[in-house]
């Protein structure tokens, strides 16, 4: 066993006893995902096992609560409302709230409900792709360290494998592994732009920090050169940045894998990527699916946890970015409860899957979304 995975192994056996053990235990659900962890607080607790089951019984929160929908923005909540319920309830509390702003979107709920069908007509061996499946292919677009750091999964080595399980074509798009968002949006543009020749609709998957990159470069491609693209799967998005930049608080990636270009990791910082989040324009005819997790305080995993709490006095966050800011406005979202910025699912394969396969019924039938799918 390396070093590098023996100290892995410790810290994670040490958060994992830690979070087992502090916080209030909850169970209940949001939206049809069952929730059976530990919250931060009181608020959170009653939130999640009564007020959204219907079991009102606290007038006091009740009407706190109440008034939190009755205050909130017409849309999802942004950074802001979020970080103001963390302060008045807590952060579990604002994390849930936002699962349930999620979903009440009809848009998200019958996404979510055609994904869950594909996702688990996979994992059962009866995925049916529709007869449109050929005329798509995937552009996968890593994230920051995926050569030196795959253990990450930055490098989507389990993704690829699930494509090619269904004999879906895909391209890896490979860029500067440790480069600024700008620097690597030029070859993505460029990689997107090549696909024109291809003679399929691509859909687009970035993580974290490969999502501004995209972003960047589907703005400055425009709608006439991107006319193949029928999507892009956002997945966990630094669109906006993270504080922990701003704050040094992220692991020195150099302490891992060496010497890194400071390039990339300043182009994460909050002031330089909230403004080039406010520059991004995205062609209509592309669908956006915003796909992330949504961590409790008693489901962060060893690798998110040493940001998370530092993250919380800015709101609720997956250990590495704020939830409000991975979200791009106008796409569709889709929110995994429990999970963190690293996704550790062990049916990442299905989920891939059945985002994939969803997308291909959805910009294919705009109107009902629907795949064909029957058992064998």
């Amino acid at each position: 066993m390396s070093q590098m995975a023996y100290h892995l192994i410790c810290r994670l056996t040490a958060l994992l006893l830690f979070s087992s053990c502090a916080g209030l235990p909850v169970r209940g659900s949001v939206g049809g995902q069952t929730i059976d962890t530990r919250v931060d607080a009181e608020a959170a607790r009653y939130y999640v096992a009564g007020y959204l089951a219907g079991q009102r019984h606290n007038s006091v929160l009740d009407r706190r609560i109440a008034d939190a929908y009755k205050n909130g923005r017409s849309e999802l909540p942004d950074r802001a409302e979020l970080k103001r319920l963390s302060e008045e309830f807590s952060v579990d509390f604002a994390a849930a709230y936002l699962a349930d702003r999620i979903i009440a979107v009809p848009q998200n709920r019958r996404f979510r409900e055609r994904f869950e069908e594909n996702r688990r007509a996979f994992s059962q061996k009866r995925l049916r792709l529709p007869p449109g499946a050929a005329d798509y292919e995937v552009l996968f677009i890593p994230t920051y360290l995926y050569k030196r750091l795959p253990i990450t999964g930055g490098d989507f080595a389990v993704p690829k494998k699930a494509l090619g399980t269904i004999g879906l074509p895909f391209v890896f798009v490979e860029t500067v592994e440790d480069g600024a968002v700008e620097a690597n949006a030029d070859i993505v543009a460029a990689a997107i732009g090549a696909r024109a020749q291809s003679g399929r609709r691509v859909i687009v998957i970035s993580a974290s920090k490969s999502g501004p990159e995209v972003a960047l470069a589907l703005t400055r491609l425009g709608g006439a050169a991107t006319r193949h693209v029928a999507a892009w799967i956002n997945t966990v998005g630094a669109l906006q940045g993270t504080p922990l930049t701003d704050e040094h608080l992220l692991p020195e990636a150099e302490d891992l894998v060496g010497p890194v270009n400071v390039a990339g990791m300043q182009s994460l910082m909050t002031e330089r990527s909230r403004r080039r989040f406010l520059s991004f324009r995205l062609p209509d005819h592309i669908l956006v699916v915003n796909y992330f997790g949504i961590p409790f305080s008693g489901s962060v995993s060893s690798w998110a946890r040493p940001g998370f709490t530092p993250l919380g006095r800015h709101g609720p966050n997956d250990g590495i970015l704020l939830l409000a800011d991975m979200i791009f406005p106008g796409g569709i979202t889709v929110a995994e409860l429990g999970l963190d910025h690293f996704l550790l699912d062990q049916n990442l394969d299905a989920a891939t899957v059945g985002l994939v396969t969803t997308v291909m019924g959805w910009t294919g039938d705009s109107t009902t979304g629907v795949l064909h799918i029957s058992d064998p």
